[in-house]
């Protein structure tokens, strides 16, 4: 792995995060959390409408809460200014801490009052209860309207989705973002699970992926990591296949694989 620097905060971050989206074992969830500190994978990325993760991760992370970089986020429908204020109140809660480092809006909707949001994540900076702020699926026009309002804070990130057929914010939002300072962070690399692994194009990633001795997993996230300033954010409940996805940088795939790749997952 190699560091990111959040934003223009000074902050170097792995590049790569743990998420905690959809856990079906809570105790095997704990132990990977756990693992994943231990090898240097730091930033467990949460929020508060995934089921019981908040929880979970506060129980994963006690004693060793230091240790940690620490992203949730406030879901549209409590970003009031005072929804917002109770939403974080409640996720210092669960997660057993008194401060969170990166607080997110999940997404917005076209109801969500996006100025009352910014105003309360500025009162929570300043009462010492975040940190730093950012957004989560914000395009480049949504995030130019946030970063106007935010003024004079800064926003230093933007959570959006990124795997191989999702690859478009390399062509515009991911160097509106390298000019303005905001780190991208890239959730579901392999599809929330949802592999298509019937298609010809999985086929090929297969192939690919025997040649190096490693699994498909393991050439996507080679792969996208080529974008070296962005932080890709995996799940996985078992400390195997935590191992699997940090290994998945030591090595370089040949030029004629990346061509491939990008011939049949273009951006």
């Amino acid at each position: 792995m190699w560091t990111v620097e959040l934003g223009r905060t000074g902050v170097q971050l792995p590049n790569l995060a743990l998420g905690t989206w959809n856990i079906r074992d809570p105790a095997a969830m704990r132990e990977t959390i756990r693992a994943a500190v231990d090898m240097g994978v730091f930033h467990i990325d949460t929020a508060e409408i995934y089921p019981g993760a908040e929880e979970i991760v506060g129980e994963a992370i006690r004693g060793i809460r230091e240790q940690v970089f620490l992203t949730t986020k406030v879901a549209p429908q409590h970003a009031t200014y005072a929804g917002t204020l109770a939403a974080c109140e409640r996720s210092l809660r669960r997660l057993g801490t008194s401060h969170i480092d990166l607080y997110l809006l999940h997404w917005l909707e076209r109801d969500t009052p996006l100025e009352e949001t910014l105003r309360a994540f500025r009162a929570l900076i300043e009462h010492g209860k975040v940190r730093f702020v950012g957004v989560s699926n914000f395009g480049v026009r949504e995030l130019r309207r946030a970063q106007a309002l935010f003024q004079p804070y800064a926003l230093v990130n933007d959570q959006v989705e990124y795997n191989l057929t999702h690859r478009r914010m390399e062509r515009d939002l991911l160097p509106y973002c390298r000019e303005a300072g905001i780190t991208v962070s890239g959730y579901s690399p392999f599809w929330e699970g949802r592999i298509p692994r019937r298609s010809p194009r999985w086929r090929g990633l297969e192939r690919i992926a025997a040649r190096y001795g490693r699994s498909p997993y393991s050439i996507i996230l080679n792969f996208l990591a080529r974008q070296r300033d962005v932080i890709l954010i995996f799940k996985t409940e078992r400390v195997e296949h935590l191992r699997e996805n940090i290994a998945a940088l030591d090595f370089a795939l040949d030029p004629e694989d990346v061509a491939w790749i990008e011939a049949n997952f273009p951006a």
